[in-house]
């Protein structure tokens, strides 16, 4: 049999182990046949799982993949070979005949009733730990026979077991106790089409750097060297234009495996050699461990998403006539002052890779049922797909941010500027993962105000850009007080929306999203219990990578709301 496709209607529905209708019958998956390697930053791809699976971590239900991927496991990535396609066997071999009702294991056996039509019966098993198959019949001890009287209904429970010749019922109702092999109590069963009898677990990759960009990044000082850059205000395009740092210098000879003082001390040979510039020691603040390395791996994906190309408004005023000019200049300045933004910027080639890592059965909830990893001859693999697409960059004023911050009550030193500000609180700063609950006070708030701030614009963006809500996604950067807005296409057309956005009407859609109608429709409710719903803040799970959590209005619109500070 052979049925097309579209290589998006695969990923999502054609993983291995997970069953489909198609051509009136019911197949499960066995295998992507010859799949194409994606080549993609091993780091950057491993960062990115530990970030989905979190809530499988912190439940102890992650079947070790955490442990595999601090490992540094390699993670193989493919895509769809358009021309192999997928592999399918039926599933499951149950045959009921459509006029006696009696049960076999092929669909062209003959019925002893003479019946010669069969229909593929729709109930499967399924066990929290990956395992699924076809239910065990009942039969008769007599005849070794059996047959089903539908109850139409989707009940599993409501059917009626039965002996075709002797017309013994066979069971009280239902299917028979279904035992799972892993020891660990029985399968529970429900027609195959069920989200609870496979659920895929995707992790969006977004702005997934290039091996050898990645390679290239990292040989010319890592996430120190773009971490400097980012606290000195982005304003290259290329991080690693120059001449190397003292920080980026130390940084790369640390990844090699010497230790930190070595690297220092060779670093500061360099620098006094004149082979190396001091730089301004930005980079070199003391951040713990677990903060400095989210740190460099935010800023490393700024870098490479400014490398794929980019546009700021103060790149739009050159050449434009003198009406475009006095908007950019004017009205554009202004919107994002009021917004409190320190910039926006157009990424018209931003790399989204979509990724199926595993997949789990039961419970839907994240952490809840255990997750089972696709491994392909030992090892870890995932199924995904490459687009590339347009993006818009915001980046929220760091002196601002700090200043309510401070307002709020959290013990920040004393900063006048935005790169002291940014320092302020990157040497206090616990961003928590999605999952966690009991975050750091600071890093919780600080990361309540970027998310809530990036759901806002999603919500308010998409009737400007003439997107579906959930057409868009968010990308949160919150160490470097950022996040991205990009369309989440499922193909390589782009429709030009936020660049129509940027180009035309960034003024309008900034003054909507601090003007516009801030309360919810479900308020007092939705206020007294958290201030974000599905009404007013929360977004589809496609768009939100942090399961809706960490969002408030009050950090926007509160009283001493973000975007209520001297607007």
């Amino acid at each position: 049999m052979r049925v097309e496709r579209g290589a998006s209607q695969v990923l999502f529905g054609l993983l291995p182990g997970q069953t489909a209708d198609l051509e009136g019958r019911i197949w499960r998956v066995m295998r992507w046949l010859d799949p194409v390697p994606i080549p993609l930053d091993q780091d950057a791809v491993r960062a990115s799982l530990l970030h989905a699976i979190a809530p499988w971590i912190t439940t102890g239900k992650d079947d070790g993949l955490g442990r595999d991927l601090h490992a540094r496991a390699t993670v193989e990535v493919v895509r769809l070979n358009m021309d192999r396609g997928v592999l399918v066997e039926p599933f499951p071999q149950q045959w009921r005949c459509k006029q006696c009702g009696s049960l076999a294991s092929k669909r062209d056996e003959r019925c002893s009733c003479g019946g010669r039509s069969r229909a593929q019966m729709q109930f499967v098993t399924y066990h929290e730990c990956g395992a699924s198959g076809a239910p065990t019949l009942p039969r008769c001890r007599t005849h070794n026979a059996v047959a089903v009287r539908l109850p139409g209904t989707a009940t599993a429970r409501e059917l009626r077991f039965f002996c075709p010749q002797c017309r013994t019922a066979l069971t009280p109702g239902g299917f028979p106790f279904q035992p799972c092999s892993c020891g660990d109590g029985g399968k529970s069963l429900t027609v195959h089409r069920a989200a609870v009898v496979f659920s895929p677990r995707f992790a969006v990759l977004v702005n997934p750097p290039d091996p050898s960009d990645a390679a290239h990044l990292r040989a010319a000082g890592g996430g120190a060297r773009a971490l400097e850059w980012i606290l000195n205000g982005m304003d290259a395009d290329d991080p690693t234009s120059g001449r190397q740092t003292f920080a980026g210098l130390r940084d790369t000879l640390r990844q090699s495996g010497l230790s930190d003082q070595a690297a220092r001390d060779l670093a500061q040979a360099a620098v006094d050699k004149g082979e190396a510039d001091a730089g301004d020691g930005t980079a070199d603040i003391g951040l713990p461990d677990s903060v400095r390395d989210k740190a460099y791996e935010e800023a490393l994906s700024l870098a490479s998403a400014v490398r794929g190309g980019r546009t700021r408004v103060s790149d739009m005023v050159d050449g434009t006539t003198p009406p475009l000019r006095t908007l950019y200049e004017g009205a554009y300045y202004d919107a994002m002052r009021r917004a409190h933004l320190e910039g926006v910027e157009l990424l018209d080639n931003f790399p989204v890779a979509t990724l199926a890592f595993a997949y789990t059965r039961g419970d839907l909830d994240p952490g809840a049922a255990r997750l089972v990893p696709f491994r392909e001859r030992g090892g870890l693999r995932a199924y995904g797909s490459l687009t590339r697409t347009e993006a818009l960059l915001f980046r929220l004023d760091p002196l601002r941010v700090y200043q309510h911050l401070k307002r709020a009550g959290h013990r920040l030193p004393d900063a006048d500027d935005p790169q002291g500000a940014r320092l302020a609180l990157l040497e206090r700063i616990g961003i928590p993962h999605p999952a966690q609950e009991d975050p750091q006070a600071l890093g919780g708030d600080l990361l309540t105000l970027v998310h809530s701030y990036a759901h806002r614009t999603v919500r308010r963006l998409a009737s400007f850009a003439g997107i579906e809500r959930d057409g868009l996604a968010e990308y949160l950067l919150p160490h470097h007080l950022s996040f991205v807005i990009y369309a989440a296409s499922r193909g390589n057309f782009v429709l030009g929306g936020l660049q129509a956005v940027f180009e035309t009407s960034l003024h309008r859609f900034l003054q909507d999203l601090v003007d516009g109608e801030s309360r919810c429709a479900l308020d007092p409710g939705c206020r007294s219990g958290g201030g974000a719903c599905m009404a007013c803040l929360h977004l589809g799970e496609p768009s939100c990578r942090w399961f809706n959590r960490f969002l408030n209005r009050s950090e926007l619109f509160g009283p001493q709301g973000f975007l209520k500070e001297s607007t």
